[in-house]
C-alpha cells in the first residue's frame, strides 16, 4: 500500500483533533505548521464536511479558540462555514461560546464581517434582533444599527430600518438621504421601501417614480405587524 501522501496525513491529523473535540490541541497544531501546510489547513478547515461531526454548540467552541488565537487567519473561513453549515441546518446562533466571542473579544472588524454575513440569514425580524442584541456593543450607536439594516436589505432587515428610523423622524433630512441611497441601490424592494419613507415621513418629491400604491389606512398599519409591512413592501 503506497504511503499517504503529506497533504492527506495534514488533513488526517486535523480530523481527527475535530472529532476528538481537541479545539485547544487543533490551534496548537496549526500554529507550528510552516506557511505552505497552513494555508493548506486553512483551505481544508473552509470545507463544510470537516465539521459535520459536531454540535452546533461544539462548532463554535472551536470557532472562539480558532479565532481568539488568530482572528485574521480565521474568522473569514469560518464565517463562511457557518454560511455554509447554515444552509443544510438552521443555526440557532446562541451559543455560549459565540456570544462570548461576539461580545468579549472580536473586534469591530470581525463584528462587522459577522453581522454582513449573518443577518440575511435570519428570516425573521425577531431572529434579527437577537443577532444584533449579540453583535452589538454599547459604544454603537443607533445610525451604525440602521446602516446595518440598510446594507443587509432583506424584508426582515428593511422593517427593521423601517422601525428604527420612526424613532429619527425629527432628522429629516437624515430620513431623505436614506430613502436616496435606497433609490439608487436599485433593486424593487429598495424602490418599494423608499416609497413608503416618501409617504409616511412626508419628505417630498425624491429622485424617481413611484408606482407603488399605498392608502393611508396601510399606511397607518406598517409597524403593526411584520406581515402588514411585508403586503406592501413586496407588492
Amino acid at each position: 500500500m503506497p504511503a499517504l501522501s503529506h497533504t492527506v496525513q495534514l488533513r488526517q491529523r486535523i480530523s481527527a483533533f475535530i472529532e476528538q473535540r481537541n479545539a485547544e490541541g487543533l490551534c496548537a497544531t496549526l500554529s507550528a505548521l510552516r506557511n505552505a501546510d497552513f494555508r493548506t489547513a486553512s483551505q481544508y478547515l473552509g470545507q463544510m464536511e470537516v465539521w459535520r461531526v459536531l454540535s452546533e454548540e461544539e462548532f463554535w467552541g472551536f470557532f472562539r479558540v480558532l479565532a481568539v488565537d488568530n482572528a485574521k487567519a480565521y474568522v473569514g473561513t469560518l464565517i463562511k462555514v457557518v454560511v455554509a453549515l447554515n444552509k443544510r441546518q438552521k443555526l440557532a446562533f446562541d451559543s455560549s461560546d459565540f456570544r462570548s466571542f461576539a461580545q468579549e473579544e472580536a473586534t469591530a472588524i470581525d463584528r462587522r464581517k459577522m453581522l454582513e454575513a449573518f443577518l440575511p440569514l435570519m428570516e425573521d425580524p425577531v431572529g434579527v434582533e437577537r443577532l444584533m442584541a449579540t453583535l452589538f456593543r454599547e459604544e454603537d450607536t443607533e445610525h451604525v444599527r440602521v446602516m446595518s439594516f440598510f446594507r443587509v436589505g432583506t424584508p426582515a432587515c428593511y422593517f427593521l430600518l423601517f422601525r428604527a428610523l420612526k424613532q429619527m423622524d425629527a432628522d429629516l433630512s437624515y430620513l431623505r438621504r436614506i430613502a436616496v441611497e435606497l433609490i439608487r441601490k436599485g433593486d424593487k424592494t429598495s424602490f418599494n421601501l423608499a416609497a413608503i419613507l416618501q409617504r409616511y415621513f412626508d419628505l417630498g418629491t425624491l429622485p424617481g417614480t413611484f408606482s407603488l400604491q399605498m392608502p393611508p389606512y396601510e399606511l397607518s398599519r406598517l409597524d403593526q405587524s411584520y406581515d402588514n409591512f411585508l403586503k406592501i413592501l413586496l407588492r
